[in-house]
């Protein structure tokens, strides 16, 4: 399985490709960030310098075999459109987390984060043979809770003052799974929700 980490795939489909995240990639995502995407995140992003601050933090988590960090782009253009990562892998229970997603203003809500989830969780549930993929949010990040339970993930609980944000507040998190035996029956929602 560490394989992964030293020739991460490129998860594509015939509109969206996740391309595994390389420095190069700093100046497209600072390009289509704004200064919301930030509001529940654990730090603020708003300079090229602190992007490339925060792609480089992701790259070593690669490279240290704790992360796969991917650029989502258009596959007909190459543009940069957002981000999203793998991480918190546990290979003896066969589990993960995907988060660290945000995608710039003109690509919410639309067809991308659905896309980029099926590609995600097709890699987890039938490449990697995984039992579990979770999500974690902001309990005051309505947006992404509804995006999540969209998917047909299912509400698990909340951590109490899990995390720090970069406003200094400390946030619950609402966490959320979905598990293998799940994972057929929510396939078929989200592409039929991609055919629609």
């Amino acid at each position: 399985m560490n394989n992964i980490f030293t020739n991460p795939p490129t998860l594509s489909d015939y509109r969206i490709a996740l391309v595994p995240m390389e420095l190069v990639h700093a100046e497209g995502l600072f390009q289509v960030q704004s200064p919301g995407i930030w509001d529940f995140m654990t730090s603020r992003n708003e300079t090229i310098e602190a992007m490339e601050s925060l792609v480089h933090a992701a790259v070593q988590t690669k490279n240290e075999g704790s992360a796969l960090p991917f650029v989502v782009t258009l596959k007909n253009s190459g543009k940069v459109i957002g981000t999203t990562r793998l991480y918190d892998f546990n290979f003896n229970n066969k589990s993960c987390e995907i988060g660290f997603t945000w995608y710039g203003a003109d690509y919410q809500r639309t067809f991308v984060n659905t896309t980029c989830k099926l590609l995600l969780l097709e890699y987890c549930f039938e490449t990697l043979g995984f039992n579990r993929v979770q999500f974690q949010t902001d309990e005051r990040n309505i947006r992404s809770q509804t995006a999540i339970e969209r998917l047909g993930a299912s509400k698990e609980g909340i951590l109490r003052k899990h995390k720090v944000i970069s406003s200094g507040y400390v946030r619950n998190s609402v966490l959320y799974s979905i598990i293998n035996d799940e994972w057929p029956k929510i396939k078929e929602n989200l592409k039929q929700k991609l055919a629609n």
